[in-house]
């Protein structure tokens, strides 16, 4: 019988509370027409590089219970801090937003849930990222997502927990563009995280 006590955030206002680093701007989202103009030559070099933005969701739902998802999906790639620990489905419809998988951080598939950092590093930039929540025990900040830009520059956001482990909370990180990685960190809230429906616009030309 696996025990687990998972994890959830809450931002400020819109579930994200900003620590430091600015919000890049991106102006170019383009309505309806997935594709923009994204000018990233620098230098003198006038030339605007034309971008494509794809729109991605990841909710675990075509998975089966207990799968690593480290690299299942192409767009992004999942890692733990705590050696042995992975991100694995778990088929628990209570703790999703949309049933029956979220993920969870644990040691094995089925296995008690660890809390630790994890790290989501994208195969190539993204904007309007957010992801959801469930299972946070705290009402109060749970930690904090470093976030990374293609350009170097990060950004610094607490997370909050509502003490409703069943309410889905959103994280908001849709004010940073040519977004390359983001960490959770420092969490404190007990025993896991738990994820569902990470969405996101790929970049590509």
């Amino acid at each position: 019988m696996r025990f687990v006590l998972p994890f959830s955030f809450l931002l400020l206002t819109t579930g994200c509370g900003l620590l430091n680093g600015d919000a890049e701007t991106d102006d170019s989202t383009g309505g309806g027409d997935d594709t923009s103009v994204d000018d990233t030559s620098g230098g003198g070099d006038d030339t605007a590089v034309e971008y494509t933005w794809t729109p991605v969701l990841i909710n675990f739902d075509e998975l089966s219970d207990d799968i690593d998802v480290a690299t299942v999906y192409p767009e992004v790639t999942f890692s733990s801090e705590e050696e042995g620990t992975a991100l694995y489905a778990w088929d628990y419809a209570s703790y999703s937003r949309s049933e029956p998988f979220t993920a969870y951080t644990a040691r094995s598939g089925g296995g008690a849930g660890i809390s630790t950092d994890l790290t989501f590093d994208f195969t190539d930039p993204v904007r309007a990222l957010e992801f959801y929540s469930l299972g946070d025990q705290t009402n109060g900040k749970l930690g904090w997502v470093e976030v990374t830009m293609e350009d170097g520059s990060t950004a610094s956001v607490d997370l909050f927990g509502d003490g409703n482990a069943k309410t889905a909370e959103l994280c908001d990180l849709s004010a940073y563009a040519n977004v390359t990685r983001i960490e959770l960190r420092d969490i404190t809230d007990s025993n896991t995280v738990n994820l569902d429906d990470i969405s996101f616009e790929v970049r590509g030309l």
